[in-house]
């Protein structure tokens, strides 16, 4: 098999971020066949043009507090900064808006947070500690629709001692607080701005970009904020356009009607290579893409048989659709929890449903009836997600399942219809995990109560499951907390709730008169850091 480690062209020299404080570290790496950053002349044909971003999938709006899928976040990242930032290469936080680490009390249930000064919102609002205090009172009023309220979760109250100073009191010993902090989705708004406009539709932010307009489901136009406290960006003004057909969106890289793909899918990868001035590069990503089996399916209540549910994992050939669909661009997963998030051991593999058809039709043949029993197959029409469904539903047919609905769906759509109870049976999804943080790839995805939940328990396990979560978070112990995301891992794999499918790798082009591209872990990249080459 191909391995894609071999399209790794990373440098082993970091590259600071364009306009970024030494403090703070960015750390992000450059392909090595990419020129060096010109950030004062640039090259002459790219220098004053409008820098053009093509997606494949549309935004939900521009919130950050209120949104979780990538499009969004991609805008979301240039207008908005956390107090942290993981480093792309480390996975260690740095300081953002934030001035140093927290400082835990020794009991660990309070920890203060000293906060950079004299910054501004876009608006001119003060960035200061009673901002932090607004953004997460937002985050944990239950009214508001936080995308991700697990992420205030622990926090008690806060008291804002100084302009400069936030303390969290929290309920417990939050040993993911840092990574929460760093998140997309803790986003510091300004007050007055989410008081008096709808950020949903005209975002403010402290960040190096600042909103321009916006036409709904086809793009956004960004402009280089000259007051960015970190120094303005090079790249000063910016097109991110929606291009559904992802063939459209390559064709535009092929005419320089576009200058950036952050996501391609890999059967595009040699005609991408064959577009002269276009960089094809790749990073290792965080990510982790799987099949979703409701045990607790309202649409058949077939699906709460244990045995069912892991005939359908048997049925899924994942190291062949990796080997051959993604031509070894991917790395097939062996569990839910991947080796780069904290909590993972070599144990989590143990619990791996191997790809076994001959032992799915064995299942299906010891009960009559079952083979023929309707199983509802909901699929998001992203390319990705179109090619694993076509494939998977193959492997499903060819297995014995005779009775599989295959429904396609448009993906803003997916995000809202894959939550309802009586929507579907299986369905495929993924997780950039942006902290790395094993709780915080559990807690939103499989714990019972969270407002996002796709998945469904079938007798008590919701309870155990939740109760492992919440072990993992509650400690700063890093063998607790591991033993018990091992324990999550194990409950939804051993019951076959969750397959695991394969641990993405970030694919991105970009035309070569630029240089500083990249995408971090969490599938998210950043243009402050991207410049003009020599």
């Amino acid at each position: 098999m191909k391995s894609w480690k071999k399209f790794l062209c990373f440098a082993t020299a970091c590259t600071l971020s364009v306009g970024m404080l030494a403090g703070c570290g960015d750390g992000s790496t450059t392909p090595s066949s990419a020129p060096n950053v010109d950030n004062q002349g640039g090259s002459a044909a790219a220098q004053g043009k409008m820098f053009n971003i093509a997606l494949t999938a549309p935004f939900t709006g521009f919130d950050p507090l209120r949104t979780n899928d990538s499009a969004s976040t991609y805008v979301n990242a240039q207008i908005y900064e956390t107090l942290y930032r993981i480093d792309p290469v480390t996975g260690e936080y740095n300081p953002l808006l934030a001035a140093e680490l927290p400082q835990f009390s020794e009991d660990g249930l309070s920890a203060t947070v000293k906060l950079r000064e004299g910054i501004k919102f876009q608006d001119g609002t003060d960035f200061n500690s009673e901002a932090v205090k607004y953004t997460f009172d937002l985050i944990k009023d239950p009214e508001f629709g936080s995308a991700r309220a697990s992420i205030a979760g622990s926090i008690e109250s806060m008291e804002c001692p100084d302009e400069h100073t936030i303390v969290f009191h929290l309920k417990y010993e939050d040993g993911v607080l840092t990574a929460k902090l760093a998140h997309t989705n803790s986003a510091i708004v300004s007050p007055t701005a989410q008081q008096n406009q709808d950020l949903m539709v005209q975002p403010c932010g402290t960040g190096p970009y600042k909103f321009v307009s916006s036409v709904s489901g086809a793009n956004v136009v960004l402009t280089s904020n000259e007051e960015y406290w970190g120094g303005a960006p090079a790249i000063k003004d910016v097109t991110m356009t929606i291009i559904a057909e992802e063939s459209t969106a390559i064709a535009r890289m092929e005419t320089g009607e576009a200058d950036f793909m952050p996501k391609f899918s890999v059967d595009q990868r040699s005609r991408l290579e064959s577009i002269p001035n276009v960089t094809t590069a790749s990073s290792e990503a965080a990510q982790i893409n799987y099949m979703l089996m409701r045990g607790g399916s309202s649409v058949n209540p077939i699906m709460a048989e244990e045995e069912f549910r892991t005939a359908i994992a048997k049925a899924i050939d994942k190291e062949g659709y990796v080997q051959y669909i993604l031509e070894g661009f991917a790395d097939p997963a062996q569990s839910v929890l991947g080796p780069k998030i904290s909590g993972y051991t070599e144990e989590a593999t143990t619990h791996n449903i191997a790809y076994d058809p001959e032992g799915a039709k064995a299942i299906l043949d010891a009960h009559p009836g079952w083979a023929d029993e309707e199983i509802v197959f909901l699929v998001a029409t992203t390319p990705g997600y179109i090619s694993m469904g076509e494939y998977f539903l193959a492997n499903l047919k060819a297995a014995g399942f005779n009775n599989v609905k295959y429904e396609s769906i448009d993906w803003s759509a997916w995000l809202t219809e894959s939550k309802l109870d009586n929507r579907f049976d299986i369905t495929l999804a993924a997780w950039s995990n942006v902290t790395r943080d094993g709780s915080e790839l559990m807690e939103p995805n499989f714990h019972s109560v969270n407002g996002q939940i796709r998945i469904r328990y079938a007798g008590d396990d919701a309870a155990t499951v939740d109760s492992y979560i919440d072990a993992s978070k509650t400690t700063s112990d890093m063998d607790v907390r591991s033993e018990n995301l091992l324990a999550v891992n194990a409950l939804l794999q051993d019951k076959a709730y969750v397959q695991p499918i394969y641990h993405a790798v970030n694919l991105f082009c970009y035309n070569t008169a630029y240089t500083g591209v990249n995408l971090d872990a969490g599938g998210t990249f950043y243009l402050k850091d991207i410049g003009y080459a020599q």
